[in-house]
């Protein structure tokens, strides 16, 4: 039976996936793999290799007068690029058919910008890394804060910027750049590349908690991301904390107590939260190291201060790290993952965060008679979101038939 252009596609991207996921893997391999003859197997080998996506040598152990058989990505053949981008930055990134970071783009987002200004700068964070031949630029994939509609390709809502809402992004950066656009929400774009690259690598069940602005978890369960009924899953930046008894609590939003039952996570817990919490307490002139600046602060400026033991800074970075503690225990009692990756600019203070957080999480684990997964920062840095997106448009994209 004759197969359709799209069925022939979707089995040599299949091949494609084998190959990322097994460089070196044989033909024969492949053909027990797919289950498909392997003489079926090679003509689509061939054609992939034909037209520069797949390369071959000799696997270890060659005996001479015998093909090689071991198949690899040919780096050359074509690029695909990655964007990522929340409330004040967007990173894009290039990388090569064999998943090597070629090129990297960063943008930033004002308070002030409207929709169409961070649509443009998106659109330049892309060009900026194109490839030079754009005959091998192959696709895109953007990480979206907030609500997403992969399916349409739409931005459904982001609290943290100006009028965010029902954007379509996926049809008109396919218009403006020639080339198929995936869209995901950001924070599953980290765990794609913590699960293909980083700290998730070999992981069957983990989270990845994405830290900036918001928050938001990216779920992986049985080698699986898992993205929800509406596409939502992961949204805990939106939970309602409990309020820590705590000096640094008066310098958060919600103030106290009596307010703290309408406080969403993230208004605590996220790198804004920190730093308009230190803002508060400079304004009130409380001692610290930051009192004296009279610009405004900047993470950069809290990362300082922690470095230095302010005790300030640290006494609000404890008050975040133990909320971030109850909701990973909370995570961990849902889902038992074997592993919890925190990502973001918050994994730069190290144990700082880590240690009161695991704490907090050990301690209601422990009283819940439950196990206390392995809570790591992830090591992959601010682009990591971006390499994630990257990873999502490789995932994707089918060579053209």
């Amino acid at each position: 039976m004759k197969l359709t252009s799209e069925q022939v596609a979707n089995i040599e991207s299949e091949i494609l996936k084998q190959v990322r996921a097994q460089p070196g893997i044989s033909r024969i391999a492949l053909s027990r793999k797919l289950q498909l003859a392997p003489s079926t197997v090679g003509n689509y080998v061939g054609r992939l290799i034909t037209e520069g996506f797949l390369a071959e040598s000799a696997p270890a152990g060659f005996e001479p007068g015998r093909p090689p058989t071991a198949l690899r990505l040919d780096p050359d053949g074509g690029q695909f690029i990655g964007v990522d981008f929340e409330a004040r930055n967007i990173m894009a990134m290039a990388v090569d058919f064999s998943d090597r970071p070629v090129k990297q783009a960063h943008k930033i987002i004002r308070e002030s910008d409207t929709v169409a200004q961070i649509i443009e700068k998106i659109e330049q964070a892309i060009a900026e890394v194109l490839p030079d031949n754009k005959s091998r630029f192959l696709a895109i994939g953007v990480g979206v804060p907030g609500f997403v509609d992969p399916v349409k390709g739409i931005a459904i809502h982001y609290k943290y910027l100006n009028n965010w809402r029902n954007v379509a992004l996926a049809e008109p950066l396919a218009k403006r750049f020639g080339v198929p656009v995936y869209l995901e929400n950001n924070v599953r774009s980290m765990a794609l590349a913590e699960m293909w690259f980083g700290q998730g690598k070999g992981v069957e069940n983990f989270l990845c908690i994405g830290i900036r602005s918001g928050i938001g978890a990216g779920i992986v369960a049985g080698g699986q991301q898992l993205r929800g009924t509406d596409y939502r899953a992961g949204e805990i930046g939106r939970w309602r904390c409990p309020w820590p008894r705590r000096t640094a609590a008066r310098f958060f939003r919600g103030g106290g107590a009596s307010a703290a039952a309408d406080v969403e996570l993230q208004e605590v817990a996220s790198v804004r939260a920190i730093v308009e919490a230190l803002e508060r307490a400079r304004d009130a002139k409380e001692k610290s190291l930051l009192t004296s600046q009279t610009e405004p602060l900047t993470f950069a400026d809290v990362q300082r201060a922690a470095r230095q033991r302010d005790r300030l800074t640290l006494q609000v970075i404890e008050f975040a790290a133990e909320i971030l503690g109850w909701a990973v225990a909370d995570l961990a009692l849902a889902l038992n993952p074997s592993r919890i990756i925190l990502a973001g600019p918050l994994t730069v203070l190290g144990d700082t965060l880590l240690s009161p957080l695991r704490a907090r999480a050990e301690e209601i684990l422990g009283s819940s008679g439950a196990g206390v997964p392995r809570i790591v920062n992830s090591t992959m840095g601010e682009f990591s979101g971006a390499l994630g997106a990257a990873a999502l448009a490789v995932h994707e994209w089918k060579p053209k038939r």
